[in-house]
């Protein structure tokens, strides 16, 4: 056997080397395009056909320590507790040329500049589950596991104009209007639960365009991503690149946009999710080698109220019936009310397959320093009705996070991409964030 499959992995093994000198020429090219700009700005000052150059690198470190613990009723492992440390480092090339009287945002290259982050996420977690082994108190014990990990979180290069930009390598990419239910979610995983707004990044290149009437166009594409996002049925085949783009464009008092993306699946790796409740047996069949094509519209506009419309449809070909088309819907609106020092109200509706789910979001500031938070989700099929309550301290040298929720046990929200049993049942989390800068 294991010369039989060795000629497979060894192939799998080239795709990987592939894929990362792919990732390297590509970062090469945005440092070369950088860094040749900035010789060529340079020779022009010294030929006095321009003037106006800005040289200057600046180099910022900046990290952010988060520890919390928690209790969850319904979770294995009721005890919660860790940290997590994400590193920061950040260099900007300001690279600004005008022609003698002009602005320097004047054309395509205004305010020319080279900027790069390379973030880290490491993070150590312990969970205690106690167990009794006998009908004696003496006989109770306490379990425990423990998890950690040290990964890449962030790691791109970017040259950017005032009005265009090209960033390559590990990025974040999110869009849309939607706040809580996100048919958009194609390349982020935020849960809006989440004080620190916690997303893996995707291996891309992405570039965008600005428009003097503030219309803007997207074009990415991603290679070597392998693991399943946010509402997707299955992975992406990383060895396929995937590409997409996006244009919005203002329409009256809001704006208005679509997206498109493409992507290969990956049904090897597939793992089966009941929340977004198909057949398994459908699941099985045709799905391997798979494209897929996502379209999406969303809309904004702000009059009295602001309110939106985020749609998303998936077309599959060669699949079963129920799959070759999938549809996921949100409307929601936001209106601050005069009571006190302005309570803000946000309610969205989410139709998504055979699923409706509504949530609300209720924000109160109570002084500069303290605030209130809830966020009610109700599945209307089962009648599952999640609850979470956060009240924020803000301390000199950090934030306070005090949360409390009540949700069904073991029961996670459609439409949701966190999968966090942590916050099943009944329970409370306590966590403490500071972040500091230096230069």
């Amino acid at each position: 056997m294991m010369f039989d499959t060795f000629p497979l992995r060894q192939k799998r093994l080239w795709q990987r080397l592939r894929q990362k000198r792919l990732w390297a020429v590509l970062l090469f090219l945005v440092l070369f395009f950088a860094g040749g700009n900035f010789a060529f700005a340079q020779q022009l000052v010294n030929t006095n056909k321009f003037v106006g150059v800005k040289r200057g690198v600046e180099v910022r470190y900046r990290g952010q320590l988060s520890s919390w613990g928690s209790y969850s009723s319904g979770a294995v492992w009721p005890l919660m507790f860790g940290a997590r440390y994400l590193p920061q480092l950040n260099l900007e090339v300001p690279i600004n040329w005008r022609k003698p009287g002009g602005d320097s945002g004047s054309d395509f290259w205004g305010g020319l500049r080279f900027d790069a982050e390379v973030s880290g996420n490491m993070y150590g977690s312990g969970e205690i589950i106690r167990s009794s082994r006998g009908d004696s108190r003496r006989d109770v014990s306490w379990d425990a596991r423990w998890d950690g990990k040290v990964k890449l979180y962030r790691g791109w290069g970017r040259v950017s104009t005032d009005r265009a930009e090209l960033r390559v390598g590990l990025q974040k990419i999110n869009f849309g209007s939607a706040m809580m239910l996100r048919p958009l979610m194609w390349f982020d995983s935020m849960d809006p639960r989440d004080p620190l707004q916690m997303t893996d990044g995707v291996w891309g290149a992405m570039g965008r365009y600005y428009f003097n009437n503030n219309a803007n166009i997207w074009v990415w594409g991603l290679l070597g991503n392998r693991v399943r996002r946010a509402l997707d049925i299955l992975p992406s085949d990383g060895a396929t690149p995937e590409f997409g783009g996006r244009v919005q464009i203002p329409v009256g008092r809001g704006e208005m946009a679509f997206s498109f993306h493409r992507r290969k699946t990956d049904f090897s790796a597939f793992g089966y999710d009941s929340v977004l409740g198909f057949d398994s047996d459908l699941l099985t069949t045709g799905l391997n080698s798979l494209y897929e094509n996502k379209f999406g519209l969303d809309m904004r506009f702000d009059y009295e109220i602001g309110f939106w419309l985020e749609a998303v449809w998936i077309n599959r070909r060669g699949v079963p019936a129920e799959l070759s088309n999938q549809r996921m819907v949100t409307v929601g609106a936001d209106y601050t009310f005069g009571l006190g020092n302005g309570l803000g109200a946000v309610v969205e509706h989410m139709y998504i397959e055979k699923f409706n789910i509504t949530a609300l979001n209720i924000n109160y500031p109570i002084n500069m320093n303290n605030s209130l938070n809830w966020m009610m989700y109700y599945e209307w099929r089962s009648g599952g009705l999640f609850n979470f309550l956060r009240w924020k301290h803000s301390l000199s040298f950090g934030d306070l996070y005090v949360m409390a929720f009540a949700n069904p046990n073991g029961a996670l929200i459609p439409g949701m991409s966190s999968g966090n049993l942590s916050l099943s049942g009944k329970g409370i989390q306590l966590m403490l964030v500071i972040n500091h800068q230096t230069k």
